[in-house]
Parts: structure tokens; sequence; C-alpha cells
């Protein structure tokens, strides 16, 4: 799950932008808080070489661009796009903000021809389904299915990827039949 940096780099507000598929349920102000704090530290480290040349320009590789221009992401970082140049004379660029995501299976591999986003956020998927592994077998158990290994009854628990195992035992029973 992803959300475009909500901080104006001008302002070094707020903006509150988010894509259809981020978390409504977080507040917009402690995200911003979040990006804001997490994006101060890196301000000191520019990631490219930027030259600012007047208010009217940015300069990229001994290129101009106009205020308001965009300008190419020189260093192909899969987590910035959509730079821009500023009246400032800086070049900023809007950044993929991913979210730690607990992919439900022990056998996940990464996205086949990824987007910028799931490449950026290292998104990955589980080819055979949600499932769990018994790790003192090593074997892989689905998701919703009762598997016998090594005489117990294995299954994968709600949440988590190990999983739960019980031993059946039966009890032989003796009955004895008393004579009339």
């Amino acid at each position: 799950m992803s959300i475009f940096s909500p901080i104006d780099p001008l302002t070094n507000t707020c903006t509150q932008k988010r894509s259809p598929d981020s978390m409504a349920s977080l507040p917009a102000g402690v995200l911003c808080a979040v990006v804001l704090f997490a994006c101060s530290g890196d301000a000191a480290k520019l990631p490219r070489q930027f030259e600012g040349v007047n208010s009217g320009q940015c300069v990229q590789d001994g290129v101009a661009y106009p205020v308001g221009a965009s300008v190419p992401d020189v260093d192909d970082n899969p987590c910035s796009f959509d730079c821009l140049c500023y009246s400032n004379g800086n070049i900023a660029c809007n950044h993929w903000i991913c979210f730690m995501e607990t992919v439900p299976c022990v056998d996940a591999v990464p996205v086949n021809n990824p987007t910028e986003q799931q490449l950026c956020c290292n998104t990955k998927i589980c080819p055979n389904g949600p499932n769990c592994r018994d790790y003192s077998s090593g074997q892989i158990i689905p998701a919703g299915q009762t598997v016998t290994v090594n005489g117990a009854q294995c299954r994968c628990p709600f949440h988590g990827l190990e999983a739960v195992c019980f031993r059946t035992t039966t009890t032989a029973t003796t009955t004895t039949r008393l004579a009339k």
C-alpha cells in the first residue's frame, strides 16, 4: 500500500494528497508528520547534483529547466517520480511511501514485471496462495487445510507463518465381560 508524499517542498507543508488505496483510517496529520520527519533527515543529502541558477530556472546535468517544468529523474530511482523545478532553483521529486505488509505465505516471490511502486516497496506475492510451514519437517501447509506431518495434525494459525501441530493419541481400552 503506498501513497504520494504529502509534503510540498516549497512550503514544507502537508498537502494530504492520497492515492485511492491509501489507509483511510490513518489520520492525515500523523501521516504528514511522519513523512515530514522522515524527509527532513534527507534534506541535507541531495541524491543528485543540482545547481540553482536563478529564481527562474533549475539546472540539472547542464540542462536548464524553467520553474514548474518536469525534470527527468536521472538516477533511475524507482522510489521517486514526478520531479519538478521550483522557484528557489531546486528540483524536488515525489517518493513512494511503503507500508510494511505481511505476506501470508512462506514461499513469497517478487512480482513479475513490477510497477515502479512495487519495485520500490519490494512487493512480493504468494504463488501457491496463503500457507505456513512446519519447521520441524520443512513441509509447507496450505492455509485452511489440516495435514498430517510425522504423525501430527498440522494447520496454519489465523496469524503467523509457523504451523500449529497436535499429536492425537488413542488410548486402547480393554472391556472385560463378566459371566452370569
